[in-house]
């Protein structure tokens, strides 16, 4: 199953601009998600557990969350080199202990059953394989571990994605022009939810996998793998 025509790697000048001009912006979008999900309850569960962000950027989500939950052990992973730099980066100044590694979503270098919780913002629509990203997702995932991917989706209206433009944070002057660029390069050529819905049978996930974010452009693939 392949993906939408935004499945490419990231040149480094649009590496570069997502992680300056978009990523802080959309962890307004990131809370809102983890807590709809109930997922930040179960992070902020006092043990340790290991988790993965998958397509982790400049590792701004991450770090966000490691600086919430101290207490969990993150590794985040990316296809782009400069973009693991910046993420090294950004959580040695803040003194934070975390790995970061360039890896690829649809080979993850990690055992079966390695992480507790699996999670990703905004990176599905750049797999070329959907399907074969999701797979390994579930593949890496502990029974009885909680998975997470949230992103675009085709299935939009303008009025939810100027509840995104205005939750992110952007100035209000540039609503109109760039909500229009939003729809057109990001969400449009995003996949449909159906999709999703299609992955999420052919990996044999529990019923009420997908689902899409109340008055968002956003798909939700959230489920907790069932134990052996």
């Amino acid at each position: 199953m392949k993906g939408s025509n935004l499945t490419q790697r990231y040149s480094n000048l649009a590496a570069w601009a997502h992680d300056y001009l978009i990523a802080d912006r959309a962890l307004n979008l990131h809370a809102h998600i983890l807590e709809y999900t109930n997922l930040a309850d179960i992070l902020a569960e006092k043990r340790e557990r290991s988790v993965l962000d998958v397509g982790c950027g400049g590792g701004q989500s991450a770090i966000r969350m490691k600086e919430l939950y101290p207490h969990l052990q993150l590794t985040g992973i990316d296809l782009s080199e400069d973009q693991i730099a910046r993420a090294r980066q950004r959580a040695h100044h803040k003194g934070l202990s975390m790995k970061f590694e360039v890896a690829d979503a649809e080979e993850l270098p990690y055992p079966e059953a390695s992480f507790d919780v699996v999670f990703s913002f905004g990176s599905a629509k750049h797999w070329p394989d959907p399907l074969k990203g999701m797979s390994e997702c579930w593949r890496v995932l502990k029974p009885g571990g909680e998975l997470l991917v949230a992103d675009a989706t085709s299935d939009v209206t303008k009025e939810q994605v100027i509840h995104f433009y205005k939750i992110s944070g952007f100035p209000r002057l540039f609503q109109r022009p760039m909500v229009a660029i939003l729809s057109r390069r990001i969400f449009g050529p995003a996949l449909p939810l159906k999709t999703y819905h299609e992955i999420a049978d052919q990996l044999g996930m529990p019923k009420g996998t997908v689902s899409h974010l109340p008055d968002y452009p956003t798909f939700l693939f959230w489920t907790q793998k069932p134990r052996n």
